[in-house]
């Protein structure tokens, strides 16, 4: 049997293990644009990657904080990717991801996305479907 790292932090031993290298799909809503959308998360061996569609991006471009929580009997945990605030910060079970400084970035169409440092390494990726693909590109000649 492979032997685990000790963790210090507040969720049982059993929890935490269950809850690790899992997707998290919860919903996260943008009040101004009213809809609700899916904001990939995962955790990893090096942090946490996170993946936003086209129209989460969108919101982040207008301002707007995209949040994202999961909820269990005595505890839960929640991330917020905020556009007007900069650095990654961890208290309890928040996980704040500013991407002011970054936000050009991963506006710019040629690249994937931005990894952010701090207490833990976050991966902010733009996964668009393939109707974002240009058509003249992918046309055949």
């Amino acid at each position: 049997m492979a032997r685990h790292k000790k963790r210090f932090n507040d969720m049982p031993p059993d929890k935490l293990r269950a809850a690790q290298n899992q997707n998290v799909h919860a919903t996260s809503l943008s009040p101004a644009a009213g809809y609700a959308a899916i904001m990939k998360v995962r955790f990893t061996a090096r942090g946490v990657r996170v993946r936003i569609d086209d129209l989460e991006l969108a919101a982040l471009q207008r301002g707007e904080a995209l949040t994202v929580r999961v909820t269990w009997e005595g505890g839960g945990w929640s991330l917020i990717l905020d556009p007007q605030a900069d650095g990654v910060i961890g208290s309890g079970a928040q996980l704040a991801a500013g991407l002011r400084q970054r936000l050009p970035e991963l506006l710019d169409p040629a690249q994937e996305g931005v990894t952010l440092q701090g207490p833990v390494r976050v991966d902010v990726e733009k996964d668009f479907g393939p109707q974002h693909l240009d058509l003249q590109e992918t046309a055949p000649s």
